[in-house]
């Protein structure tokens, strides 16, 4: 596990991940209702999991972290891309159980790792992109993450490609916003 930081929101708990997740990260990436908006390709198989997971454990710019529930895996984030003090990618978040959707825990792990994104790496820019038509389009711009542009035929999934849209939130934006909280 690379990252120690453990990020608490009024009911969560993000820690880095570990390898004992991975389980669930492979059954989460397997549901349609999980990866329709992801590059993640349908029938992954479990070498598929676990070589990504070692690849980012590996990686210096990259991090990787479990979103848990009363010490309960529920979802992931990884971040990629990381140049601490510059920028970083949101890479991937999802709330994978099923049950927990639509009770907030997506909105409070986002604001925890634009936290974390701002102070602990000290960023001036955290971005992420998305396909067409991803619902949780109307949460970043809620954050105030702006679009930058549109990356044509940018991601591949099932040898189709797609277009995505380019987010990002600047540190005074952040903090203008945290002010006004």
């Amino acid at each position: 596990m690379k990252d120690e930081k453990i990020i608490r929101t009024p009911d969560l708990i993000i820690r880095g991940s570990r390898w004992d997740d991975l389980e669930d990260f492979y059954r989460w990436e397997r549901l349609p209702e999980v990866t329709r908006f992801f590059s993640i390709r349908d029938g992954q198989t479990r070498e598929d999991v676990i070589r990504k997971y070692l690849a980012d454990e590996e990686d210096p710019a990259a991090r990787q972290f479990t979103i848990t529930l009363n010490d309960r895996p529920i979802g992931r984030v990884v971040l990629a891309d990381i140049e601490p003090g510059w920028k970083a990618e949101l890479w991937r978040i999802y709330i994978g159980e099923l049950s927990e959707r639509g009770r907030g825990y997506g909105r409070q792990t986002m604001e925890a790792i634009m936290g974390y994104a701002f102070n602990d790496l000290e960023l001036e820019r955290f971005y992420l992109d998305h396909y067409t038509g991803n619902p949780a389009s109307e949460l970043y711009l809620s954050l105030g993450f702006k679009y930058e542009g549109v990356l044509r035929k940018n991601c591949r999934k099932n040898g189709v490609l797609y277009d995505v849209h380019l987010m990002s939130i600047l540190r005074e934006e952040y903090e203008a916003m945290r002010k006004q909280d």
